[in-house]
This record gives structure tokens, sequence and C-alpha cells, in this order.
């Protein structure tokens, strides 16, 4: 029999902080999410080893005992770029570059990726209690490493096709991404048909035909939220765009302003950031390169990142990419501790109606 989440990993409250790479997630988060009874998670999607050290390191000296878990992407195999291609590519990234005083002939689009197994080996000196993968489900030897240090393994699923992939990798838990999440889409290819399920669909689809415990993740801002998922199947859920925030997240001050003022505004899915499909606020930048040429991920990742680096410097945030969930505007702003207890109070209110 599969155990839950919270029994797994000894948890108080089956609530998972998504990882949220870029920035807010912070080593003072992840051990405010841990101390309120839930798990904390870093997003090392990018992350060096030594990055992984400098995090893990403050976190432990905040909170030696802290439950947590460790998120990496699973990256592709990148192809050669063609030089037409880049051309057009930056040409339709010009007037953005033009607004914040960059060259776009500048823009560089070699993507250096981490490697993975390094990236783990420095993250499980510091003993996750679960280790979770986005993007894909990662090589048998980098699963049997996890599974050396008796951490759970979870992988990210958006259908019932991934999800069973998942399944027989050996996942101990399956995140069942639905189409409100914001952030990177998990679908393993973008090139196949997405049938862009809710939450609440996915997770019923998954719970009827997967064995092992389902953690819902897209929309998911308060309790209401939270027993709806479980009503639909769910063992858990992760909540990204509720944390972003909470005092403990490093989401910066810009990124924190958009949210607030521009909480009228839709999200939408584009590809323009990164080349990979990925829902966040509309802005500028999203209108801009809708319709426009776009690197295969994660070059066109590595193309935008000098003119994001200008934008969050010249504090403009309409042409940041600021990853959201649909339900973002719900977003609260207290302590990460507080907004647990709201989050258990409102289960119960939810439960009692």
């Amino acid at each position: 029999m599969n155990l839950t989440l919270k029994d797994r990993l000894g948890l108080g409250h089956a609530i998972v902080q998504a990882p949220m790479a870029g920035g807010p997630t912070t080593a003072e988060l992840v051990s405010a999410v841990s101390s309120a009874g839930a798990l904390g998670s870093f997003g090392f999607a990018y992350s060096t080893p030594e990055q992984i050290h400098t995090q893990c390191q403050s976190m432990q000296q905040i909170d030696s005992s802290c439950l947590w878990n460790a998120n990496f992407f699973v990256f592709p195999t990148t192809s050669a770029l063609q030089e037409n291609d880049l051309n057009s590519a930056r040409k339709s990234l010009q007037p953005l570059c033009q607004r914040v005083g960059v060259d776009a002939e500048s823009l560089n689009a070699s993507a250096s990726l981490p490697v993975l197994s390094q990236q783990l080996e420095a993250a499980l000196e510091y003993q996750p209690r679960l280790v979770s993968f986005h993007l894909g489900i990662p090589s048998t030897d980098i699963l049997d490493t996890v599974r050396s240090t008796n951490a759970a393994i979870a992988l990210s699923a958006t259908s019932v096709t991934e999800a069973l992939q998942c399944q027989r990798a050996g996942a101990d838990f399956i995140v069942a991404q639905g189409i409100e999440a914001g952030g990177h889409r998990g679908i393993f290819d973008p090139a196949n048909q997405d049938d862009k399920l809710t939450t609440t669909e996915l997770v019923r689809q998954l719970s009827a035909q997967c064995s092992v415990p389902i953690i819902a993740a897209g929309g998911i801002m308060n309790g209401s939220d939270i027993v709806a998922a479980q009503r639909a199947g769910a063992d858990a859920v992760q909540m990204g765009s509720a944390f972003l925030t909470v005092d403990e997240a490093g989401t910066s001050a810009v990124y924190r302003s958009a949210i607030k003022q521009l909480d009228n505004r839709d999200t939408i899915i584009t590809h323009g950031f990164s080349g990979r499909p990925a829902r966040g606020i509309q802005n500028l930048f999203t209108d801009t390169t809708e319709q426009a040429s776009v690197l295969a991920f994660p070059h066109q990742n590595a193309l935008t990142a000098s003119l994001r680096k200008a934008a969050a410097e010249n504090n403009d945030y309409e042409l940041l990419s600021l990853w959201a969930g649909s339900a973002y505007h719900k977003a609260r702003h207290c302590s990460a501790g507080q907004l647990i207890e709201q989050l258990q109070s409102e289960i119960t209110q939810a439960l009692n109606a």
C-alpha cells in the first residue's frame, strides 16, 4: 500500500510549497514552510552545484531539521542553432530591446545547461525528504541514486499517458499539473498535443487510473480549493502562486508590484521567454512575441536572459517573465506560517460547510 505524502514524509499538512526557480524560493521560505508543518521546496532548475550548496547551507543554518523537497528540470538534448532562426528571433525582440537599451544583435542564445547528476549529488548531501522532477522523467540511474537515500520521488504529469509512464518509472507520487498552473508546463514533449486538462479533471483521471498518490497542482489558492482537489482524488496539493507574495519569498519588488497592480490582467501561456509553454501574467513581452519567431527551449531562454535582466534593473514588469497561475490575484501578503494557518482554517470551514 502506498503511503500518503503526510505519512511518508511526516508532515503536519498535505501541502507542498511549489519549487519556484529564479528567485522566489529562498532558504527562509523553505524553512518557514517546513516549520509550519508543510513541505518547502527548492527549485534547482538552472542552479549550479555551488549555488545548491549555498542555499542548502543557509536552510540548515536556519533549521537543521528542515523537511524539504529538491526539484530539478529534465532538460532535453539540445540541437544546433541555425543562423537564420537566430536572426529571426533576435529581430522579433528588437522593439523590446530598444525599450530598455539592449542591442538585439548582442543577444546570445548559447545555452549552458547544468548536469543533472552533479546537481543531484550536491542536493543529496543535505538529505531532502522528497526529490521531484519536472518536464520529463530522468534516467534510471538518476532515480536509483535518489532511491538509495530513501528519499521519495515525485514526477510531474499533464495527462494520463504521462502519469502512467511516471508510475512505471517507479514514482512514489505524481504531481498532476493542471492547465491553471503558473510557470513551465510539464508536458514531456511540447510538440505533442496538449489536452490542457484542468487540475480537477486531471486529478480525477489520474486517481482513477494510477495506483500511486496524486499531488494536485494548478490554481489552488485557498482552503476551498484544497478540499475540492482532495474530493477529486488528490492526496496532497502543491501551491506556487499562493506563496509568491509571502514575507519570506525572494520575489523581487517589481514582481510583487506587478502581482498587485496587474491583478485585473489575465494569465497567458507563452513560448516567448524560454521556448517552452509557460503560464504568466500577460504583458507587453507576451503580446509582442505571441506570433513571433521563437527558438527551441532552452535556447530561447538564453536569448532573452539579458533582456529580462535589463527589464528587472529598470523595474519594467512589461518585459519580465511574471510566472503565475490563473488565480494569482488571490495571493495574500503575510508570512508563510500565517498563510498555512489560514489555509488550515479554511479547510476546516470548507469541510464543515
